[in-house]
């Protein structure tokens, strides 16, 4: 691993045998070990894995000076900050469990279809799976809004994945000042506390800000 800088500006780089980087997971790891020691020491732009400039000359003067006052900038709108990841999983017999306590149509379908696997009951099964699917998909938004509020107001922006994950109440990322993480830790863990046995969390961080730079290096080969 090595710097090569130009000016103000430094780049964390290693060399490779060839132009085409596969993802292999020791590589992987390692780049995201690069991107967190790096991250005690200031403010860091990830670049995605695999990027490959043809030699120093080309990393340092066709990126670095090339896009210095880009790079300058953003380097300063993201010191101070790391990135936060939030994952939130409903334990599946929890929240199907909760929902057929509070929907009396749903349980009365759910005994109806019982153990029946038989086209008599095909259409009772079919309004059971829609009224749990839908209900589910109300109460993910609930969730998802009532997280959000109470993890937004502590971060400088927020990102939220919108993919339709089955079970997953929320997955988003943070950016958060420094001196804010602190204080994020502790509301993470009242809300695991809070909804210990109906959601399970993923948390991650501090990370640098993959979700909210996105930098392409153009002159890369």
């Amino acid at each position: 691993m090595a710097a090569v800088r130009d000016g103000e500006l430094a780049a964390l780089t290693s060399p490779v045998e060839s132009t085409k980087v596969r993802a292999k997971r020791r590589d992987l790891l390692n780049h995201s070990e690069v991107l967190a020691a790096a991250l005690e020491r200031g403010t860091v732009l990830p670049l995605r894995f695999g990027v490959v400039f043809e030699n120093e000359a080309a990393l340092a003067e066709g990126f670095l000076r090339s896009r210095q006052e880009e790079l300058a900038a953003l380097l300063r709108k993201f010191e101070g900050k790391v990135e936060l990841t939030v994952r939130a999983q409903y334990e599946e017999n929890a929240i199907l469990a909760e929902i057929v306590q509070a929907n009396p149509r749903i349980a009365q379908l759910r005994e109806q279809t019982r153990g029946g696997q038989d086209a008599a009951t095909y259409p009772l099964r079919a309004e059971l799976g829609e009224r749990v699917a839908d209900e589910l998909q109300r109460r993910t938004e609930r969730d998802r809004k009532a997280l959000l509020d109470r993890l937004s107001p502590l971060a400088v922006d927020t990102e939220v994945d919108r993919e339709r994950i089955e079970h997953q109440a929320l997955r988003a990322s943070f950016l958060v000042k420094r001196r804010d993480v602190t204080a994020f830790d502790d509301v993470m863990d009242e809300l695991a506390g809070t909804h210990a046995g109906r959601i399970r969390f993923k948390y991650v961080g501090p990370l640098a800000p993959h979700s909210f730079v996105s930098v392409t290096p153009l002159e890369s080969r």
